[in-house]
């Protein structure tokens, strides 16, 4: 049995007592709460953590002290920027947040070997990067209250990653306050899976931790900061194609509206339907089941670097992903819910259409809620941080065709970046594709870009749209008096991957003028 402790995109663990082995009922339910297959014991080589010992070793070491509780578990996870919502919101159907185990988290007991032992699981489920805080009129988080398809801009895996290791490092030396702790926050723990923590999970995992040196992280690569992934740095561990540890190809977590409109995935276009052109010009008229089915096809492989599936196994979940495809068709973002200057919306419109439309779509409708109705799928070069762009490799490719994606996917390097879809652009703050940039107003340079900011538990400037913030000792910080929900980290530009540069060319050939407008139109997308 070989254990490690959080070595992929999204490490993570957490809270459930029973298994998730129900199929879900609905593609919005399918995208919120289903495993994909991906509770499993061979996940636990990579991704997926022995919950119930996690969730133990993290209220134990937790730096603020209290009790071994529930509400000390959620209060702990929520600090990485992990919702625990009292509601759910933007789903077709009504879905009921789970009170056991934050949202887009699946756990379920495995029960592998010969004696077999007994473990609770628990892996990375859609939602837990893709549903984000909903907003109050004054920009203030409602983390009570979950968006589904919006972006958790707080979610902070590589916080998480290392805390966790370093829990674990300090306590499991302790076996029986640890079991104790095991068997307080879950009384429902049977002797069987209690044993098989004592005897066979807490020695793997201290011989794994012992090789991690202390305060360092599991991982062989950086996975970003709040809102951030490094997606190609983690498939590249799990197709061992891993050659460096100064992987920066970092990427900021997007809101999921009209997906179906782009002909590749990935921010480089990197992952493409087999036998479909690339590059093409999509309308509402091409959104057919069939060019929607595959895409999902393609989203099932997204599984392999964020749970630590097999490619042959994500192959099996294709069915499951086309469910939660077809949702995601239909969905909407959440609607700007601050003020909007509606003559300047107006004029904004015209701006839009005039220098950004070529690239990132044709919106028609109210000026308070336009929808997309053609999107182009240009790709090229606009002066960004080239590190993501250049990360996907030949070997990529060839480990993409396995598993049977080669009937499926076209994989290959671009080099160049896909221009994104802006449907629910206000929510996704920082921008850009590797989230160097707090707000619009900084973006279209109405307002110098921040080397460093703090980004992560943060409220929203609705006049700049954007992280709230004000300069202080040349970093970006939370207004005074703010109390971020998570803990929030500085973001710095200097650093691999992270430049703020790019779109300065087309930007300013703008008026001062023409881009507040088109602020005030973009906050309705």
């Amino acid at each position: 049995m070989k254990l490690r402790i959080g070595l992929s995109l999204c490490l993570l663990l957490l809270a459930a007592s029973a298994p998730l082995a129900r199929a879900p009922v609905s593609g919005a339910d399918a995208f919120a709460r289903h495993d994909f297959g991906a509770v499993n014991f061979r996940a636990l080589d990579t991704v997926a953590v022995p919950w119930k010992l996690v969730a133990a070793a993290l209220v134990l070491d937790d730096p603020q002290g209290g009790e071994v509780s529930q509400a000390h578990l959620k209060a702990r996870l929520q600090t990485f920027g992990f919702l625990w919502p009292e509601r759910i919101e933007g789903a077709d159907v009504p879905i009921m947040p789970s009170r056991d185990h934050p949202l887009g988290i699946s756990v379920g007991e495995v029960t592998p070997g010969l004696p077999p032992v007994k473990v609770t699981v628990a892996n990375l489920g859609c939602a837990s990067c893709h549903a984000g805080p909903a907003y109050a009129a004054d920009g203030s988080p409602r983390p009570t209250t979950a968006w589904l398809g919006s972006p958790n801009t707080s979610l902070d895996l590589e916080a998480y990653t290392r805390a966790v290791t370093q829990a674990l490092k300090r306590r499991s030396g302790d076996t029986p306050e640890l079991l104790a702790a095991v068997r307080t926050l879950f009384p429902e723990t049977d002797a069987w899976e209690m044993a098989s923590l004592r005897w066979a999970v807490i020695p793997l995992a201290r011989r794994r931790l012992a090789e991690v040196p202390d305060g360092g992280s599991p991982l062989p690569f950086v996975n970003g900061s709040p809102g951030l992934t490094n997606g190609i740095a983690a498939l590249k561990l799990q197709g061992h194609t891993l050659s460096s540890a100064e992987e920066a190809g970092f990427t900021s977590i997007p809101d999921l509206a009209d997906r179906s409109f782009r002909s590749t995935l990935l921010y480089d276009g990197a992952y493409a339907p087999q036998g479909q052109s690339r590059w093409r010009s999509m309308g509402r008229e091409d959104l057919t089941p069939e060019h929607r089915d595959r895409l999902a096809a393609i989203t099932s492989f997204f599984t392999v670097p964020s749970m630590g599936q097999s490619p042959r196994g994500a192959h099996r979940q294709i069915p499951d992903a086309e469910r939660a495809f077809a949702w995601l068709e239909t969905r909407r973002p959440q609607a700007f819910p601050g003020p909007v200057d509606r003559a300047g919306a107006g004029r904004g419109a015209v701006v839009y259409d005039r220098a950004c439309s070529s690239c990132h779509g044709v919106y028609s409708g109210p000026i308070d809620r336009p929808r997309l109705q053609r999107f182009p799928n240009w790709h090229g070069h606009v002066g960004s941080d080239p590190v993501r762009a250049a990360a996907f490799t030949n070997d990529l490719t060839r480990y993409a065709a396995n598993g049977g994606y080669d009937k499926v996917l076209d994989a290959r390097p671009t080099g160049e970046y896909a221009a994104t879809l802006l449907s629910g652009l206000w929510a996704t703050a920082p921008y850009m594709h590797n989230g160097s940039v707090p707000t619009l107003a900084q973006f279209l340079l109405l307002e110098p870009r921040s080397e460093r900011f703090l980004v992560g538990g943060h409220r929203l400037d609705f006049a700049a749209v954007g992280i709230a913030g004000q300069d202080q000792g040349g970093v970006r910080v939370y207004p005074t008096g703010y109390t971020p929900w998570s803990q929030p980290a500085v973001f710095d530009t200097r650093m691999p991957g992270r430049s703020n540069r790019g779109h300065e060319a087309q930007i300013e050939g703008l008026t001062v003028a023409e881009r507040r407008d088109l602020i005030e139109y973009l906050k309705g997308l």
